[in-house]
């Protein structure tokens, strides 16, 4: 009997110390911004000050002054379009900044005829280290530009129907789409330059498509003029915004799970029903502890 008691304490021990190493276990998705690896934005967050937001329902009710970052790789809902919606209208700067995902649900809903093509941009010539890589160095004469010479995309893509719509900056005329992704311009691929930054008026607010996040991560962040485009990108409508960045639309990875799930069971534990549950347990495993060294209550030994 001693021996199986050890071997639960054992067991237990072994699982609140898992639970509490993944706890503490800095978050590794991708655009996270607690996240402190080359893939995260925990430098961005500090550098330029993000508050993070995990509902819509944060924004503020008069979002003038205000900038919000979405990287847009999971869906939006009826209510969520409408929320941001109502956030550019009433004076808000959104920035969609996309590749791959749902950024065109977003620009649509907006009333918005720019697109993102979700086509890889390769440049084997304006790049850093690699042509998936590119370098954008033609930037048009907007604020965005202030201070900026060269940003570097990571596997961007670019913009079109850019009509009704300010382009802020172009690929260079080397870039083409690896429409079949052998890496290698093809005669039907298309050729740059490319809009990958346009912006418009939408009410009182101001939309901006940017052709690729992946210049917001610790490992692009500081990388040319990045971190400058990003602080010039926020402040189109305000000198000094205050920048939210949200959280909810980012694929969540299997360590989010497992601390969503310890959250949860925490949460069970800490209420007063979880509490008196607990109780009775321990009770029920130490009366039952007892019964058995002394054969039974009242018997005597």
């Amino acid at each position: 009997m001693k021996t199986s008691r050890v071997l639960l304490a054992l067991i237990l021990v072994i699982i609140i110390s898992m639970a509490a190493l993944l706890w503490f276990f800095p978050p590794n998705g991708d655009f996270r911004v607690e996240n402190p690896f080359w893939n995260g934005m925990s430098t961005v967050a500090s550098k330029a000050k993000l508050t993070v937001i995990d509902t819509f329902d944060s924004l503020s009710s008069n979002p003038k002054g205000t900038a919000l970052l979405l990287v847009p790789y999971d869906g939006f809902s009826d209510v969520e379009l409408t929320q941001l919606n109502d956030y550019v209208s009433g004076g808000g700067t959104l920035v969609v900044l996309d590749d791959y995902g749902f950024g065109n649900q977003v620009l649509s809903s907006l009333g918005l005829k720019m697109r993102f093509t979700g086509e890889q941009m390769v440049d084997p010539l304006f790049d850093y280290r690699n042509k998936f890589i590119p370098k954008i160095t033609d930037f048009m004469a907007t604020p965005i530009a202030t201070n900026v010479s060269s940003i570097v995309f990571n596997h961007a893509t670019c913009l079109n129907d850019t009509s009704g719509s300010t382009v802020a900056a172009y690929s260079s005329s080397f870039s083409f789409l690896d429409v079949n992704g052998d890496g290698s311009w093809d005669n039907s691929e298309p050729n740059g330059p490319f809009p990958v930054i346009a912006y418009a008026k939408v009410n009182q607010g101001v939309v901006v498509a940017v052709a690729d996040p992946s210049l917001l991560i610790n490992g692009m962040i500081g990388l040319d003029d990045n971190l400058q485009f990003v602080n010039n990108v926020c402040g189109l409508q305000s000198a000094n915004p205050k920048i939210f960045v949200d959280q909810s639309h980012l694929v969540k990875t299997p360590l989010d799970d497992a601390k969503a799930d310890i959250s949860f069971v925490y949460g069970v534990v800490a209420s007063p029903v979880g509490t008196l549950s607990l109780i009775v347990v321990l009770l029920v495993l130490s009366l039952t502890s007892m019964w058995r060294k002394g054969g039974g209550f009242g018997k005597k030994r």
